[in-house]
This record gives C-alpha cells, structure tokens and sequence, in this order.
C-alpha cells in the first residue's frame, strides 16, 4: 500500500456458509479520491463496506485500509472513518439529541459547523424520542450523526434513502463540499444522476465481481452512438438508426450505425425541437451492463417495427 493508498484490496472473496457474495475483488482509493459504487440489490456492495469497516470478516483475500487490517484492527481504523450503514439503525428509546451524543462519543474529532448546518437543515425534533420519526427523519439522523465526524474517510452506503429531493439537494452539496475539503469518500446510491455528478470515479458490481474496465469501455463506446431526440411530428426515422425507447413526453432515445451527427444531417432542421448528443448517462451505461435483456429487448422491438415499415 502506497503512502496516498487509503483502501487497498486484492483478491477479496467473501461467502457466507456455502452461498458466495463477492469473487475476488481488487480495489484501489486513494486519499481525496470520491468512489461511486454502481451496482444492483444483492450485488455485493453492502457487504464490502462492510468488510472494509471490519463487521464482517473475509473469507480469503487481503485487505488494507490505511495500511490496517479490518479483521485485526477495525477499532483502529473506526476511529478514523465514518460508516453510514445501508439499513438505518437508531435506538428507538433515546431522543433525538441522545442519540446524536451517543453517537458522537465515538468519534475523535467533530465538525460542529457542519453539524450545526444539518441540524439546522433537517430541521428535527431532537427532543422527540426517535420511535416517533418517520422513516426519512430517522435517516436525516443517521446522516447527521455520520456526517458530523470529522473523519479521513466517509463509508456511505445508500445516505440518500428516504430522503426527498430537495433533502436529497442539499446532501448532495455537503458531499461536494467535504470531497473539496479533501476527505476520501466511497459512496453506494440508486440515484445514477447524482452518483454521477458526485464521484470522481466509479466501479461497478455486478454478482459480487467488478466489471472489468475493457467491458466498461466497451459499453461507454456503445454509447457514443447513443443520443436522444424529439422530432415536430410522427414520422418515419431515416435509415441507418433505431429506437431503443420513446418518453412520454415525445423523446427517443435512438441508436445510430455511424455518427449521430451524419445520421442527423438527414433530417430537416425545422423537425427537430431538441437533441441531446454526446452526454454518457450514466443511467443508460447501467442498462447496458446491468439490464442487457431490456436493451436487447428495445433492439428487437425496433427492428420488428423498421421490417413492418419496409413491407
């Protein structure tokens, strides 16, 4: 492990009885870095945080965080992160501010302004007990209590969860804030759009492996021929081009042989009301690598309607 490395993995395995969840792992962060983990349910992200934090023990493999092993000195490495679990888990009987302090006993450094900022942001009864809140207030707590540490690196998995979007806003601002204050982030969301404008970098999990990064290039490639378009009428698409979706409010999402460009050129200007060309969602990069039958199936539908058309 270098001496900017603050994770380090390498060959991690991990398998709970006879059923296994991740398959030979390796990862790399390095200190400032933002890693966004993408992946589906049950693919393994929560349990790899959780290895990383020292909750679960691996079944072969090496891990290092700042040069520590989990498995013999979690304690030592708790100390200088902060973990926000994927299920959030408050005690019901303390207050609000109970909790908080509990919370913050752990910790060896606090940013009270920040904490002071999101308290004032969430806006929660802090006197209340937490058995009265609701599911969004219990996670406002929790993210209070993570994000409140003054930690070297923050393990945040699914913070976003029940949070409505302007909570979901104004967390986003936070993270970009701390990324630029140079803290070492690693988070895990659903929300693809704020994922992608959030990390610096992105790995993708798919049955407990990563994806490897040529296929990943190959999917972003794929998508260069990507883009989205709304046309003035209901009409006919030139050769050379087929419709993997359509929006409710009129948008394709079209997929070009060559160039969208060249293919667009066909096109009278005056049809066309928008286009988006050249933008690698996110979203749709995840649909290639994680939902290839809903691709496939957008393919074939197409090509059934561009066979109908010709005959």
């Amino acid at each position: 492990m270098t001496e900017a490395a603050v994770i380090a993995v390498r060959a991690l395995t991990k398998a709970f009885g006879a059923r296994p969840v991740l398959h030979g792992i390796d990862l790399d962060l390095r200190r400032g870095e933002f890693l966004g983990l993408v992946g589906p349910n049950g693919a393994g992200k929560s349990t790899l945080l959780r290895i990383l934090i020292g909750l679960y023990r691996r079944s072969a493999g090496d891990v290092r965080v700042f040069g520590l092993d989990p498995a013999t000195d979690s304690l030592a490495i708790r100390a200088r992160c902060s973990y926000l679990p994927g299920e959030t888990s408050v005690y019901l009987q303390m207050t609000g501010r109970e909790f908080l302090a509990f919370a913050q006993s752990f910790q060896r450094q606090r940013d009270d302004v920040l904490r002071q900022r999101l308290e004032d942001l969430f806006a929660l009864p802090l006197e209340r007990r937490v058995r009265s809140y609701s599911a969004g207030m219990k996670q406002k707590l929790a993210i209070l209590a993570a994000l409140s540490a003054e930690a070297e690196l923050y393990l945040l998995d699914e913070p976003d969860r029940a949070l409505d979007a302007t909570m979901r806003a104004e967390l986003r601002v936070v993270l970009q804030e701390l990324h630029r204050a140079g803290r070492t982030i690693v988070l895990s969301s659903h929300h693809l759009e704020e994922l992608q404008e959030l990390a610096t970098r992105l790995e993708f999990l798919r049955d407990g492996r990563l994806v490897p990064a040529v296929e990943v290039e190959r999917a972003r490639s794929r998508l260069l021929h990507r883009f989205r378009v709304r046309l003035a009428g209901d009409r006919a698409l030139p050769p050379g081009c087929r419709e993997l979706q359509r929006d409710a409010d009129g948008m394709l999402v079209l997929e070009s042989d060559g160039p969208p460009l060249q293919w667009l050129r066909q096109l009278d200007p005056a049809e066309v009301r928008a286009a988006e060309i050249g933008h690698t969602r996110l979203e749709d990069l995840y649909q290639l690598l994680f939902l290839p039958h809903l691709d496939a199936a957008g393919a074939s539908a197409a090509d059934a309607a561009a066979a109908r058309a010709t005959r």
